[in-house]
């Protein structure tokens, strides 16, 4: 007995239909929602006039201030100040990575300039 709603074919009547077999979006491929695009070149040219134009945020440069303080585990400290503003664990190892490179590459970027005044 069916139609009914409750018990093992509980449910509306209704016709089964034959499923037709498409081809699959490329969006729905298998990893594409799990692994994300690197972004392209003209992406990469944007985001870098912006980052120059804009600077950084207030809690970006205080990660880099946390970085260069040192003390006993910095990145730690780093990381932790971070997730808190983040919100995710793996969004502020990412931030923090970043920021170390930031930090790194500053050093090198004005010792290139004292050279070209000389």
């Amino acid at each position: 007995m069916s139609g009914i709603a409750t018990g093992a074919n509980k449910g509306f009547i209704v016709t089964k239909r034959p499923l037709v077999k498409s081809a699959r979006k490329w969006y729905l491929a298998k990893g594409a929602t799990e692994s994300k695009k690197l972004p392209g070149r003209r992406v990469k040219v944007i985001r870098a006039v912006v980052r120059e134009t804009v600077g950084y945020a207030p809690y970006e440069r205080r990660i880099i201030e946390i970085l260069k303080g040192g003390g006993s585990n910095p990145q730690k400290k780093a990381w932790r100040f971070a997730k808190q503003r983040l919100g995710t664990h793996i969004r502020a190892k990412k931030k923090v990575a970043e920021m170390e490179r930031v930090a790194s590459a500053a050093p090198k970027k004005k010792k290139t300039t004292e050279k070209k005044g000389k």
